[in-house]
């Protein structure tokens, strides 16, 4: 008897957490750009899932492993907030880095020139992480984008930047329309890539 009273116990807990988990609330979605210095801004993506801040502690690496876990609709809203952002030449607080992606060889082999990255880039980023995260490396592994017909890295070049912006607009419109995430290889496919990605 005792036994069964424990089994009961332990399937009630077990329930209970598979309850909050698949029932969790999502409260609020935002995206907002704080000034960190003059000139100098970064976007704050805020998602509140019963009322706790998701993915606080590693979101200056780019990390945003918990919101990436979420159902596609709101990550497509976060993504349609991202886009909004698409057109601010502002430069970004953060710095060139590889940001964790450690398991990419390509990251290493050469390193790119590119010290800072507008606002355009880092919502295209962030994009990246929120959509793909397992497999962010295997797109890009440094906040650079390079022009694969001029051989060049391009973070100062708005125009050729706009390239990028106008096709993941485009994988934006799929996503919606489908519901489901298109296969990442097709940020890859145009004339701008990531950095890194060019090599292969």
């Amino acid at each position: 008897m005792k036994g069964s009273f424990n089994l009961c116990m332990l399937l009630s807990m077990f329930f209970l957490f598979s309850y909050n988990k698949v029932f969790g609330q999502v409260e609020i979605i935002k995206v907002s750009k704080q000034t960190c210095a003059i000139g100098y801004s970064k976007l704050e993506v805020e998602v509140r899932e019963d009322g706790v801040l998701l993915d606080s502690l590693r979101r200056k690496y780019y990390d945003y492993a918990s919101i990436y876990k979420l159902q596609d609709s709101i990550k497509l809203k976060v993504v349609e907030y991202l886009l909004q952002f698409a057109s601010d030449t502002s430069n970004s607080c953060s710095s060139v880095q590889s940001y964790d992606n450690f398991e990419y060889p390509g990251c290493y082999n050469v390193s790119p020139v590119s010290k800072n990255f507008s606002i355009i880039i880092e919502a295209l980023f962030i994009i990246n992480r929120i959509a793909y995260n397992p497999v962010t490396y295997r797109i890009g592994c440094y906040p650079v984008l390079y022009d694969s017909e001029k051989k060049q890295e391009i973070n100062n070049n708005n125009c050729l930047i706009n390239l990028m912006v106008e096709h993941y607009r485009e994988w934006f419109k799929m996503y919606k329309k489908t519901g489901k995430l298109p296969d990442y290889h097709f940020l890859n496919d145009g004339r701008i890539k990531w950095w890194g990605r060019h090599l292969q």
